[in-house]
């Protein structure tokens, strides 16, 4: 027998006994089959479908419903998602959040099941109606597309929502892994009274064996391994999945999956584990639920974070826990939140609070960005267009006009520190990592903070003083990476590379590099003539200003009526990668 319910099988299934087939109900497989056909886009619904009543089937029996009743709903829930030949392709196959207008459309998909399977006829047809109508609907009112509360939803809506969301949580998406068995039954527990009505909550826990069994019975072959599974986007943007699963599972800021708490080493990165790579679950400074790991820099581990009692989304960077015994390493951690404070630019990241763990790691807590960093466009090979690329510049120039300004320079700038924020219309960009910045002029702690033959920074992105090891860089060096940066956009590769950092820090001493026209001989010259000079070898034959910088790519820029103050180019409009 194939893959469900047999339903003479169901007296069996009150005892505990599961059965596998579908023998008795040759119809069930009919339905399944002509249901599919709404949904030949994504991969695996037929054995989706076939879990789905079989699922069905254990928690309306559970529940107490009547064998008839119990019946209809297998043989009507197939149909609950026929309205989704209606959602494109791409926003099915979609990796990160949907945004508003996709949203909308997949949201249409209960009606449309509505209209294509009428409301009236015979009793399946008008059950299934009623089940795609209806199972996207939560039981504290807040779903959709009516808003339905309680039992103002029916019966097998509220037992087929709990059966989809357990079986999307648990098989592979093109979207995300199959989540384990105990973290899907997690997670539904957890939704208890807000999107699941508690009674098939209960009925789902009571037969939590029969499921169980049905679900490795029924899957497909992904099943997911306890080395760690990747964590859908959307699961991440809710919530729900870190606090749900804290005690057992962790999000690693390495790859952002989820591992078993035991894991020392990520199966993905193979970097090594520790303590400040487990946060995720917890509560610290009283106020702050940490989630998901966003990434890993080399001083510090950032989550996104949760505050408990306004329910504002945040970043969350902790000192790694090697440093903190580290005076020098602390204070530069802590500059990062005084320097970005002190110069309030809307081109830096707001910091909103400090505090420590409990175990004393310090911690800054900063508005979470939404959006990707320039070095994983430059990654891809998108290098953008070049007006694109040169509003890129602008803004990073304005940005360190005001930090300069203060008297404060960067050392770190490089495409992974600069943030592309994801907006409708012209997009922004946020300057990021300000942990080993310096205040000019501060003799007593420029030689506390940077040690005899100590070199700070990026490789790639030093300016030869750096790589010289000199201590002594000032605003000119932060001018010359942003030479570098622009040069990186322009060209579709870095200015100075080389095997090793120590070749690349020669390199760039050295500052000999390929002239940008070479390259991509169709660049504009005034553009080239403005990246050679910011790449000049020497401080004093640079601009030796932000603003100073500027006026060349503004006037390169503003000839072009696409150009908006304050804002850069769409950075999807990429140019071919140079041969």
């Amino acid at each position: 027998m194939d893959g469900l319910f047999d339903p003479s099988a169901q007296d069996a299934t009150d005892s505990g006994s599961v059965s596998d087939g579908a023998g008795g109900d040759e119809l069930l497989e009919v339905l399944v089959q002509l249901a599919s056909g709404y949904q030949f886009r994504e991969d695996g619904v037929v054995e989706h479908l076939r879990r789905i009543a079989a699922y069905v089937t254990v928690l309306a029996t559970a529940c107490g419903r009547s064998a008839d009743e119990v019946a209809l709903l297998r043989r009507a829930a197939p149909f609950h998602d026929v309205g989704m030949v209606d959602v494109p392709e791409s926003i099915l196959r979609k990796e990160g959040k949907l945004d508003d207008g996709e949203t909308a459309l997949m949201r249409r998909h209960p009606e449309l099941g509505r209209v294509l399977l009428g409301e009236s006829g015979p009793p399946l047809l008008r059950e299934a109606a009623r089940l795609a109508w209806t199972h996207h609907e939560c039981f504290d009112g807040m779903g959709y597309p009516r808003g339905l509360r309680g039992e103002e939803i029916p019966f097998g809506a509220r037992v087929l929502a709990v059966a989809d969301v357990f079986d999307a949580l648990t098989t592979r998406r093109a979207f995300k892994d199959a989540y384990p068995l105990d973290v899907a039954f997690d997670i539904v527990r957890a939704g208890a009274g807000r999107r699941f009505d508690p009674a098939v909550v209960e009925a789902l826990e009571a037969r939590r064996a029969d499921v169980t069994t049905l679900a490795e019975r029924l899957a497909t072959p992904d099943r997911p391994s306890r080395t760690g599974f990747r964590i859908s986007a959307r699961d991440v943007a809710e919530g729900s999945l870190f606090a749900a699963t804290r005690d057992a599972y962790f999000s690693c800021p390495f790859c952002r999956g989820l591992h078993p708490r035991e894991t020392a080493v990520c199966p993905k990165s193979r970097e090594p584990l520790r303590g400040i790579h487990k946060l995720s679950g917890r509560v610290v400074g009283e106020r702050y639920e940490v989630r998901g790991g966003l990434g890993v820099g080399g001083m510090a581990a950032v989550y996104e974070a949760r505050h408990v009692l306004i329910e504002r989304k945040l970043a969350i960077k902790f000192l790694d826990v090697e440093l903190t015994h580290s005076s020098e390493s602390v204070t530069r951690f802590c500059n990062e939140a005084r320097f970005v404070s002190a110069v309030g630019h809307p081109n830096l990241v707001q910091v909103t609070d400090m505090g420590e763990t409990t175990e004393g790691i310090p911690f800054i807590v900063m508005e979470l960005l939404e959006g990707r960093s320039l070095g994983d466009l430059l990654r891809e090979h998108k290098p953008p267009a070049p007006l694109a690329a040169v509003t890129v510049a602008i803004e990073i120039l304005r940005t360190l006009a005001a930090v300069h300004a203060k008297g404060i320079v960067h050392r770190d700038l490089k495409p992974d520190n600069v943030f592309l924020l994801d907006e409708t219309g012209a997009p922004r960009l946020k300057v990021l990592d300000f942990g080993i910045s310096l205040l000019v002029g501060d003799e007593e702690r420029r030689k506390r903070l940077t040690q005899a033959g100590e070199v700070l920074g990026t490789p790639q992105y030093m300016s030869p003083e750096q790589a010289r090891g000199r201590s002594d860089v000032d605003r000119r060096s932060d001018l010359f990476t942003v030479g570098s940066i622009l040069y990186e956009m322009l060209v579709g590769r870095p200015v100075f590379d080389g095997p090793n950092p120590y070749a690349i820090a020669g390199a760039v001493a050295l500052c000999m590099f390929e002239r940008p026209r070479d390259l991509v001989p169709e660049l504009d010259r005034s553009v080239e003539d403005t990246v050679l000079r910011a790449l000049e070898r020497e401080p004093a034959d640079r601009f030796q200003t932000a603003d100073e910088f500027l006026e060349p790519l503004l006037a390169f820029a503003g000839a072009d009526p696409r150009y908006r103050e304050g804002r850069i180019l769409d950075l999807a409009e990429a140019a071919e990668t140079p041969a």
